[in-house]
Order: structure tokens, then sequence, then C-alpha cells
């Protein structure tokens, strides 16, 4: 057959009577990633000679809620810049209010978001079960805006010796893709709540993306923000 002798027309009318006849299938976790995504940043750090880029979501009153990896808290000691953008175009300064490595999390303050982003709320990650479907929120690679959907595949994860860092200790790991950049974003269920952020991939083979994609549950989270919001 002559791909030429094709009648753009003809093509056009067999794609309109398609999409009448089929309705596009909508899933439950299709509606709460594009109601959360609007609460997704890209963090664009700048330090010294040095740049890098994450994830984050505001948790609400201009507080940005990111990995520690991504805003550690040395930064806090040298000439630094923090940028976000929740739609790519416009940046807001952020401040670090508390970075914990030994959890890998991070909250921002940026006053100038508290009335115009909206926020999202964190879940009970001791109620998140093997199997369910999850979400993550994030800017790979500087790709604002960009979800994957997977599954929790364990809880309650131990490195034990073998653990870089605290952090790496009572993890969940998920299945969804994760790359580069996305560390500090959002894992949302199907209720819209948030059970956790990326933290990366742990394994043998971590260094190429080849393991398991590992999350900071949220209950470590909430445990962080109470111990700021009481300390002050």
């Amino acid at each position: 057959m002559n791909i030429f002798s094709l009648n753009p027309d003809l093509i056009a009318w067999h794609m309109r009577v398609a999409q009448e006849k089929h309705e596009k299938v909508e899933d439950e976790i299709a509606y709460m990633i594009k109601d959360c995504i609007q609460s997704s940043c890209t963090i664009l750090v700048y330090a010294e000679n040095e740049h890098w880029s994450g994830s984050g979501f505001h948790l609400g009153e201009g507080v940005v809620c990111t990995a520690s990896h991504v805003c550690p808290p040395e930064l806090n000691s040298k000439p630094h810049e923090i940028n976000i953008t929740f739609d790519g175009k416009t940046r807001y300064k952020a401040d670090i209010v508390a970075s914990d490595p030994n959890i890998d999390c991070a909250l921002l303050s940026c006053p100038q978001i508290s009335k115009n982003i909206p926020y999202v709320t964190l879940g009970d990650s001791n109620k998140a079960e093997i199997g369910d479907i999850i979400a993550v929120i994030g800017s790979p690679e500087g790709w604002h805006d960009t979800s994957t959907v997977g599954r929790i595949s364990n809880v309650h994860q131990q490195l034990g010796e073998h653990a870089p860092s605290q952090a790496w200790n009572d993890i969940i790991f998920i299945d969804a893709k994760i790359l580069q950049g996305v560390s500090g974003g959002m894992v949302i269920g199907t209720d819209g709540l948030v059970y956790g952020l990326v933290i990366g991939v742990t394994g043998q083979h971590a260094e190429i993306g080849i393991g398991e994609n590992s999350v900071c549950p949220s209950n470590k989270i909430i445990s962080f923000v109470n111990s700021i919001t009481k300390s002050r």
C-alpha cells in the first residue's frame, strides 16, 4: 500500500468517529495527580561554582518540603541561593528552615507562595501497604510537572549496616520510575495524600539508576515538622 495515497480527510474522519465512540478512561490516581501537581515545584540551587536541581512540594503557609541532599544543612555556611518554581517560569527565593540528613528531609521557607500556591496534606505512612497504587510527582532532570505511576513494593525496610546513612532505614520501596532530579518529589496515594518523598535508588547498581526506588515515609516528615515547630 502506498502511504501517499491515504486521504487525510478520511483519516481525520476516522479519528473523530473513534473519539466519539470511545471515552477516555480516567482512574483515581490520574485525578489525584492533576490535583496535587499544582503543589509540586522544581528547586534550583546555586552554591559558589556549583548548581543543581531537585523537586519539592508545598505543605502550606509557605513551607516547602524536599530532600536534605537537595538542600543540605552545610549550604547555610557558605554563599548560596535557592529558587523554586511551580510553573517553570516564575521563580521565588527560598531559605532553609531546617535540613536533616538523618531522614533526608529539608524544609524551606518561601512566604510569597503561602496564599497563591495550593498545598498538599501528609498522610499516615503506617497505613501504606504493599501493592498500593502511588504516583511520583517531581522534576526529573529539570523537566517540570512530571509524574510516574506504580505501586508500593515494600514498607518499613531496613538496610542496616549497609545503609549509607540513617536516612535509609525504615523506608518505603516503590516501583514507579524515578530519575535524577526527582529527589524530594512527593509520592501520593489514590486518596491524594502524600505518603513520602523520594530519596533515591539503593542497591549494588544504584549509581546507574538500577535498584530499589526509595522513599522517606511521611511519618518521618511529620515528626520532623513537629520537632521544628516545638523548638521555635
